[in-house]
């Protein structure tokens, strides 16, 4: 956030004035609030994309990706992280030309923020398992290294069936960097905030979506058959044996 003080605008740059209601309108009756937040979706399905990277790379490190139970694990991430991708197609593919130019569709946005709250700190808690107290028992420092009785030690304790100690302590490191550093928790706390709390998403996700279409599907249906007839026919005396020969 930045706070001017004491700042001169050029007249020729502003666009609004004492007009609270044209300022807010400024997001949501123009494709600009869609814009910057659809370029946010591209940016956090590239993120997964790495975290889920780190995950896999944990389990082979670990020796441990050939565990059913592991692999239950990679592959929930994996159908979660497609599912924010396929989000983002859909945003492309249910777009709509306005003007010269290209808008993504606000509903498959809205419903993706919602979701993508929910699933971060989800992700992150299955790096956490996956990684157990790997991701803490290492070295303090890359210092340690050029300590030749310290780097004997980190050489027989660090490593691993898939990793030499150096390329395990490398990596746990940046894992580490990525999942529970205090870089990592504000990232955290970003991704599940910055479009707003999950009252605001979840309000954006029911203006949007299309409930007429909803509900034409089911007054399809109920119009299919009508009650009088149902209860004529299931009250009607059934045909004697006889009647029937």
């Amino acid at each position: 956030m930045l706070y001017f003080d004491d700042v001169k605008v050029p007249w020729d740059r502003v666009f609004i004035v004492d007009d609270i209601a044209m300022c807010q309108k400024q997001f949501h009756a123009t494709p600009a609030h869609v814009y910057q937040n659809y370029q946010a979706m591209i940016r956090l399905s590239v993120k997964l994309r790495f975290l889920i990277g780190i995950a896999h790379r944990t389990a082979e490190t670990n020796g441990i990706s050939g565990f059913p139970q592991v692999k239950e694990m990679l592959g929930q991430l994996a159908a979660e992280v497609s599912m924010v991708e396929a989000f983002v197609v859909a945003m492309e593919t249910k777009g709509t030309q306005r003007g010269a130019y290209y808008v993504p569709d606000r509903a498959m946005l809205y419903s993706a923020q919602v979701l993508t709250q929910q699933l971060y700190s989800k992700v992150i808690n299955t790096l956490r398992e996956l990684a157990g107290g790997g991701m803490i028992m290492l070295p303090s420092s890359v210092k340690d290294f050029a300590n030749p009785e310290l780097a004997r030690l980190i050489g027989k304790t660090q490593q691993s069936p898939a990793a030499s100690a150096t390329e395990k302590v490398k990596f746990y490191k940046l894992a580490w960097d990525a999942v529970g550093s205090e870089f990592a928790s504000r990232h955290s706390q970003y991704e599940m905030f910055f479009a707003g709390a999950t009252f605001v998403t979840k309000g954006h996700a029911f203006r949007t979506y299309d409930w007429m279409k909803s509900a034409a599907l089911l007054d399809k249906m109920l119009s299919s058959y009508d009650l009088a007839d149902e209860v004529s026919t299931s009250t009607a005396p059934a045909a004697s044996p006889r009647a029937v020969a």
